[in-house]
Protein backbone atom coordinates (compact mmCIF):
# COMPACT_ATOMS: atom_id res chain seq x y z
CA UNK A 1 0.00 0.00 0.00
CA UNK A 2 1.17 3.44 -1.10
CA UNK A 3 1.86 6.04 1.35
CA UNK A 4 0.31 8.98 0.48
CA UNK A 5 2.00 12.05 0.43
CA UNK A 6 1.24 15.69 1.37
CA UNK A 7 -0.07 17.94 -0.99
CA UNK A 8 2.55 21.39 -1.62
CA UNK A 9 0.44 24.45 -0.92
CA UNK A 10 -0.71 26.23 -4.06
CA UNK A 11 0.14 29.88 -2.80
CA UNK A 12 3.36 31.08 -2.67
CA UNK A 13 5.05 33.84 -0.56
CA UNK A 14 6.90 36.65 -1.88
CA UNK A 15 8.89 39.48 0.56
CA UNK A 16 9.26 42.36 -1.46
CA UNK A 17 9.75 46.27 -1.14
CA UNK A 18 6.32 47.00 -0.83
CA UNK A 19 5.03 44.04 1.94
CA UNK A 20 4.21 40.44 2.19
CA UNK A 21 2.55 39.32 -1.51
CA UNK A 22 0.64 35.83 -1.33
CA UNK A 23 0.38 34.70 -5.19
CA UNK A 24 -2.24 32.07 -5.92
CA UNK A 25 -2.17 30.58 -9.41
CA UNK A 26 -6.35 29.90 -10.13
CA UNK A 27 -7.55 26.63 -9.48
CA UNK A 28 -7.56 24.31 -13.17
CA UNK A 29 -10.42 22.18 -13.73
CA UNK A 30 -9.34 20.53 -16.98
CA UNK A 31 -12.86 19.01 -17.45
CA UNK A 32 -14.03 22.67 -16.96
CA UNK A 33 -11.71 24.06 -18.98
CA UNK A 34 -12.21 21.61 -21.93
CA UNK A 35 -15.87 22.11 -21.73
CA UNK A 36 -15.82 26.25 -21.67
CA UNK A 37 -13.47 25.88 -24.81
CA UNK A 38 -15.67 23.32 -27.18
CA UNK A 39 -18.78 25.74 -26.14
CA UNK A 40 -16.94 28.89 -27.59
CA UNK A 41 -15.79 27.40 -30.56
CA UNK A 42 -20.02 26.78 -30.76
CA UNK A 43 -20.25 30.69 -29.17
CA UNK A 44 -17.82 32.05 -32.00
CA UNK A 45 -20.04 30.22 -35.09
CA UNK A 46 -23.15 31.51 -33.25
CA UNK A 47 -22.03 34.65 -33.38
CA UNK A 48 -20.82 35.28 -37.10
CA UNK A 49 -23.73 33.59 -37.76
CA UNK A 50 -26.15 35.64 -36.91
CA UNK A 51 -23.94 39.08 -37.22
CA UNK A 52 -24.00 37.97 -40.53
CA UNK A 53 -27.75 37.56 -41.26
CA UNK A 54 -28.01 41.08 -39.36
CA UNK A 55 -26.09 42.67 -42.17
CA UNK A 56 -26.94 40.81 -44.87
CA UNK A 57 -30.68 41.65 -43.66
CA UNK A 58 -32.08 37.88 -44.52
CA UNK A 59 -33.85 37.99 -41.10
CA UNK A 60 -36.53 39.92 -42.05
CA UNK A 61 -38.97 40.98 -39.55
CA UNK A 62 -36.59 38.74 -37.01
CA UNK A 63 -33.99 41.49 -36.62
CA UNK A 64 -35.67 42.67 -33.12
CA UNK A 65 -35.13 39.36 -31.94
CA UNK A 66 -32.29 38.41 -33.22
CA UNK A 67 -30.45 42.25 -31.64
CA UNK A 68 -31.75 40.60 -28.47
CA UNK A 69 -30.45 37.38 -28.96
CA UNK A 70 -27.10 38.64 -29.88
CA UNK A 71 -26.58 41.34 -26.94
CA UNK A 72 -27.24 37.92 -24.22
CA UNK A 73 -25.01 35.84 -26.75
CA UNK A 74 -22.08 38.29 -26.48
CA UNK A 75 -22.61 38.78 -22.71
CA UNK A 76 -22.59 34.86 -22.10
CA UNK A 77 -19.60 34.79 -24.32
CA UNK A 78 -17.08 37.57 -22.36
CA UNK A 79 -18.18 35.41 -19.14
CA UNK A 80 -17.30 32.09 -20.65
CA UNK A 81 -13.90 33.79 -22.38
CA UNK A 82 -12.68 35.10 -18.59
CA UNK A 83 -13.27 31.93 -16.92
CA UNK A 84 -11.85 30.17 -20.11
CA UNK A 85 -8.51 32.17 -19.50
CA UNK A 86 -9.24 32.38 -15.57
CA UNK A 87 -8.81 28.35 -14.90
CA UNK A 88 -5.81 28.62 -17.52
CA UNK A 89 -3.28 31.06 -16.44
CA UNK A 90 -5.18 33.42 -13.67
CA UNK A 91 -3.74 34.26 -10.63
CA UNK A 92 -4.81 35.45 -7.07
CA UNK A 93 -2.14 38.35 -6.02
CA UNK A 94 -2.23 39.83 -2.27
CA UNK A 95 -0.31 42.74 -1.14
CA UNK A 96 -0.17 43.04 2.69
CA UNK A 97 1.97 46.43 3.14
CA UNK A 98 1.93 48.66 5.70
CA UNK A 99 -1.29 50.52 6.40
CA UNK A 100 -3.31 48.36 3.68
CA UNK A 101 -4.09 45.20 1.91
CA UNK A 102 -4.48 44.61 -1.88
CA UNK A 103 -5.86 42.12 -3.45
CA UNK A 104 -5.58 42.04 -7.30
CA UNK A 105 -7.36 38.51 -9.83
CA UNK A 106 -5.24 38.69 -12.86
CA UNK A 107 -5.26 37.22 -15.68
CA UNK A 108 -1.73 37.71 -17.78
CA UNK A 109 -0.82 40.24 -16.41
CA UNK A 110 -3.91 42.13 -16.68
CA UNK A 111 -6.48 42.72 -13.91
CA UNK A 112 -8.23 45.02 -11.06
CA UNK A 113 -6.39 45.45 -8.27
CA UNK A 114 -8.48 46.20 -4.76
CA UNK A 115 -7.61 48.07 -1.81
CA UNK A 116 -8.39 48.16 1.63
CA UNK A 117 -6.99 50.37 4.52
CA UNK A 118 -5.78 48.19 7.43
CA UNK A 119 -7.86 50.40 9.66
CA UNK A 120 -11.00 49.36 8.37
CA UNK A 121 -10.29 45.65 8.17
CA UNK A 122 -10.91 43.52 11.13
CA UNK A 123 -11.32 39.65 11.64
CA UNK A 124 -9.28 37.97 9.21
CA UNK A 125 -10.18 34.05 9.18
CA UNK A 126 -10.96 31.15 7.21
CA UNK A 127 -14.57 31.19 6.70
CA UNK A 128 -15.90 28.82 4.69
CA UNK A 129 -18.47 30.14 2.35
CA UNK A 130 -21.99 27.43 2.23
CA UNK A 131 -23.46 27.21 -1.57
CA UNK A 132 -26.66 29.29 -1.81
CA UNK A 133 -28.21 28.62 -5.14
CA UNK A 134 -29.98 32.08 -4.47
CA UNK A 135 -26.57 34.00 -4.30
CA UNK A 136 -25.11 34.91 -7.43
CA UNK A 137 -21.68 34.40 -6.18
CA UNK A 138 -21.71 30.94 -5.56
CA UNK A 139 -22.51 30.04 -9.01
CA UNK A 140 -19.51 32.01 -10.02
CA UNK A 141 -17.87 30.16 -6.93
CA UNK A 142 -18.32 26.88 -9.65
CA UNK A 143 -16.68 28.40 -12.17
CA UNK A 144 -13.54 29.67 -9.98
CA UNK A 145 -13.68 33.32 -10.48
CA UNK A 146 -15.38 34.32 -7.00
CA UNK A 147 -15.13 34.10 -2.88
CA UNK A 148 -12.48 32.35 -1.01
CA UNK A 149 -11.87 30.46 1.79
CA UNK A 150 -10.01 33.82 3.47
CA UNK A 151 -12.47 36.91 4.40
CA UNK A 152 -12.14 39.59 6.52
CA UNK A 153 -14.45 42.46 7.36
CA UNK A 154 -14.19 46.11 5.74
CA UNK A 155 -17.16 47.78 7.04
CA UNK A 156 -20.35 46.25 6.73
CA UNK A 157 -19.55 43.97 3.64
CA UNK A 158 -17.05 40.57 3.87
CA UNK A 159 -14.01 40.51 1.64
CA UNK A 160 -12.90 36.88 0.50
CA UNK A 161 -10.13 35.86 -1.46
CA UNK A 162 -7.80 32.54 -2.12
CA UNK A 163 -9.99 30.44 -3.93
CA UNK A 164 -8.11 28.12 -4.79
CA UNK A 165 -6.60 26.93 -1.78
CA UNK A 166 -7.83 24.53 1.03
CA UNK A 167 -8.89 25.33 4.47
CA UNK A 168 -5.25 23.91 5.87
CA UNK A 169 -3.30 26.17 3.88
CA UNK A 170 -5.71 29.39 4.14
CA UNK A 171 -4.99 28.35 7.86
CA UNK A 172 -1.33 28.97 7.46
CA UNK A 173 -1.79 31.98 5.37
CA UNK A 174 -3.96 33.64 7.69
CA UNK A 175 -1.42 32.54 10.70
CA UNK A 176 1.32 34.11 8.44
CA UNK A 177 -0.66 37.51 7.78
CA UNK A 178 -1.32 37.86 11.44
CA UNK A 179 2.45 37.78 12.25
CA UNK A 180 2.53 40.77 10.09
CA UNK A 181 -0.22 42.96 10.88
CA UNK A 182 -3.22 43.73 13.10
CA UNK A 183 -6.41 42.92 11.85
CA UNK A 184 -8.27 43.83 14.55
CA UNK A 185 -10.73 41.26 16.78
CA UNK A 186 -9.89 38.37 16.05
CA UNK A 187 -12.97 35.84 14.98
CA UNK A 188 -11.49 32.30 16.40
Amino acid sequence: MALVQPPKPRGQFVDTPSGLELVVPAKRNILVTAFLGFWLCGWAFGEVMVVTQLRTGNAAGANLFLIAWLGAWTVGGGFAIYAFFWSLVGKERVLLSPGRISIRREILGFGRTSEYALGHVSKLRVAPHPHNPYDFRSGLQFWGVGGGLIAFDHGAATVRFAASVEESEAASIVERFEQRADFGESAT
